[in-house]
């Protein structure tokens, strides 16, 4: 893809008597036989999922959209990962190219008012939170890196850290009131589902109770969007894991190579401890963890860890290493217990009951002991 300014225009019709909505592309000076419009899973991580595409034809890309297409931000590129954010509003969008590198496409947009109010945001936002100061501090961290420069590094981190500090407080109370001043729009709830939702746990059932009645006080044109309904779900799944729900059976193989489950450990209390090799800080829990096994001998006490490793050589070594001897097993490829559990990161470790029930979620350090110490006998 080269780079520099393009002459792009992205003609958007909707069609008004029916669902079909038509976007045209007409390509000029684009370097690419193919356009792709993605859902954005996660714009902090810049994961996109293609919902269409479209291949150059005569001079134009053409979709036929057979279902409407909530006003939402997506991602519009030459392919799922290059290109730049839209927020589509309106009836009659066109987009102009405004710059393009190799990281990413930047769009001139006309028609799309959320799409206006959603750029003085992210501008704005950039401003309040020192985001050139960070930039230029993160270049030269980079360079000193390059450099193997230890010292200029560590003191490059000493100078950055006030600039970050202050800005996640001034981001917080800058997105919060952004999202007051747009609750009745779709964009509202986007940014409210993006920057605030997904960084919250639920681990209770009066906290979901109380973020379903939160995000039900969004206006009505706010709750057609997918960020609603992607609450909506997440919710569901937050309530299947909460403290007093039976937990979600795990599956796996143990260090032998047979099949071990959550459940073949009824009857006593269980510190299920999900984790990896490759994870530092999951290790690191390790002598809390050993602590709490001696504390409990004797009783109907257990631990379980649960691995996401992929490599059985690099587990087990791991468990050598640590001398965490204690019932493990590997989850098989693909298992979606990350999901089931709402797991945001690990290390996570939770207590479940003789019945199957949660106890505790989201334990650490002394918590290990402390908090079974109330429910063993």
């Amino acid at each position: 893809m080269r780079t520099g300014v393009f002459s792009l225009i992205l003609f958007v019709t909707f069609a008004c008597t029916s669902k079909q909505r038509v976007i045209t592309v007409e390509e000029k000076g684009l370097n690419t036989d193919k356009l792709y419009l993605c859902e954005v899973i996660s714009e902090y991580r810049g994961i996109h999922q293609a919902v269409d595409s479209a291949v150059l034809k005569d001079g134009k890309f053409v979709f036929n959209l057979q279902e409407e297409i909530p006003p939402e931000l997506y991602f519009i590129g030459d392919s799922p990962w290059h290109g730049g954010y839209v927020f589509l509003d309106g009836n009659d969008i066109k987009l102009t190219l405004e710059d393009v590198t190799e990281e990413q496409m930047c769009w001139e947009v006309k028609g799309s008012p959320l799409n206006e109010v959603y750029r003085r945001f992210e501008k704005v936002l950039y401003d309040e939170t020192f985001g050139q100061i960070k930039d230029s501090l993160n270049a030269l961290f980079y360079e000193a890196r390059e450099r193997q420069d230890r010292e200029e590094m560590a003191r490059i981190k000493n100078e950055s850290m006030p600039y970050y500090d202050e800005g996640v407080k001034r981001e917080r109370m800058f997105v919060d009131s952004y999202i007051q001043e747009n609750k009745a729009n779709p964009l509202g709830i986007y940014l409210y589902y993006s920057r605030v939702f997904q960084r919250k746990d639920f681990p209770t059932e009066e906290e979901i109770a109380a973020e379903r009645e939160y995000i039900q006080s969004f206006g009505e044109m706010a709750k057609v969007s997918s960020s609603f309904m992607k609450m909506e779900q997440q919710l569901s799944r937050y309530e299947n894991c909460a403290i007093g729900h039976e937990a979600p059976e795990i599956v796996g193989k143990d260090t032998l190579g047979n099949e071990l489950k959550l459940s073949d450990l009824r009857g006593n209390y269980v510190l299920v401890d999900f984790w990896n090799s490759y994870c530092h800080w999951c290790r690191e829990e390790t002598p809390a963890l050993k602590r709490a096994l001696e504390h409990f001998a004797g009783k109907n006490f257990k631990i379980l860890g649960v691995s996401f490793d992929r490599v059985k050589k690099l587990w087990m070594d791991a468990i050598h290493e640590d001398g965490s001897y204690w019932d493990h097993l590997m989850l098989e490829k693909g298992d979606d217990v990350m999901e089931r559990y709402c797991i945001k990161g690990i290390p996570h470790i939770i207590l479940v009951g003789p019945d199957g029930k949660i106890l505790a979620k989201e334990l650490r350090g002394q918590d290990l002991i402390d908090v079974p110490d109330q429910f063993v006998k």
